[in-house]
């Protein structure tokens, strides 16, 4: 992402300016744009109990920015935990149940093997051998039910455990966290205000805006006539309208490759570093001069 910025820094070290290459070919109003740039929204509705940042502030990847209060939420994952707990206590239960099951067909299949021997002395009679056998069918079928329990007991704490997880994962959502390291350009939520959750049918006013300023984009729109000659790695000089008036050297760092079918003008970008963040800001008017690359560049391509 930041190869148009190695570009940068070696145009500006080198000792030929992009004018020893004649007239510029073009020269296009542009607008200078953070390199993020992202719209934090509430996912969860609640009241606003902490604000840790503040417009102009410095934050880092995964900072908390804000922290919202919702009860509700609370009482749900409370009940999430003890129907987790509850469903794996009858797990276990069933587990217990099981062994005991298990332990009876044991018993009850010896007893038959012993009954068949003595019915085959015939010490016992046909009916009482019956009798042991449909003790042995009941203790199979018992077992069996023993098993299905255990596995239903098994599926209910999986379940439990699922809507455990999901709502921890919906408590996560109150807290706002930056995406990316920036700086906070928008706070619009202050402690105590009431957010609710946006959603595509209920649009809501973002709680922050975090934009990557150490680098930002210069973006300009390049008239169809234009826009297939101009390609990556084309020399171009940028006028900042700012309070610096300053112009900086740069070159293209992408091309959209189509055409925008409204304006009939393809978008084109220049990276340039800015690690004070200050000079350039988001929002900046700029002006950039293109000129074709020198023939010897014209050749390698």
């Amino acid at each position: 992402m930041l190869v148009g910025v190695g570009r940068l820094a070696v145009a500006q070290q080198g000792q030929n300016s992009p004018r020893e290459n004649g007239e510029p070919m073009l020269v296009l109003p542009a607008t200078v744009q953070a390199f993020y740039s992202a719209d934090l929204y509430a996912k969860e509705s609640g009241y606003i109990s902490e604000v840790n940042a503040d417009i102009g502030e410095q934050v880092k990847k995964n900072q908390v920015l804000a922290v919202i209060d919702d009860p509700e939420l609370q009482q749900q994952l409370l009940h999430a935990r003890a129907a987790a707990q509850q469903t794996n206590a009858a797990l276990a239960v069933a587990k217990r149940r099981l062994a005991g099951l298990q332990a009876d067909r044991n018993l009850q299949r010896v007893t038959l093997k012993r009954w068949e021997q003595l019915f085959t002395g015939k010490a016992v009679t046909g009916q009482q051998l019956d009798e042991q056998r449909a003790k042995e069918d009941v203790a199979a079928a018992n077992l069996g039910v023993g098993e299905a329990e255990v596995a239903l007991a098994e599926a209910n704490l999986e379940a439990a455990n699922t809507d455990l997880q999901r709502v921890e994962a919906l408590l996560e959502y109150t807290k706002i966290i930056a995406p990316f390291d920036g700086v906070i350009t928008r706070r619009l939520v202050n402690p105590g205000d009431l957010v609710q959750a946006a959603t595509a049918n209920r649009p809501a006013a973002p709680l922050f805006t975090c934009q990557k300023i150490d680098v930002v984009r210069v973006v300009v729109d390049v008239p169809e006539a234009n826009a297939p000659a101009i390609l990556p790695g084309w020399p171009a000089e940028v006028r900042i309208y700012g309070p610096t008036g300053q112009t900086v050297r740069a070159s293209v760092t992408r091309v959209a490759s189509a055409l925008d079918p409204e304006t009939r003008t393809m978008r084109i970008e220049l990276d340039l570093g800015n690690l004070d963040e200050k000079k350039l800001l988001p929002g900046m008017y700029a002006q950039v001069a293109f000129w074709p690359p020198a023939r010897s560049t014209l050749g390698q391509k």
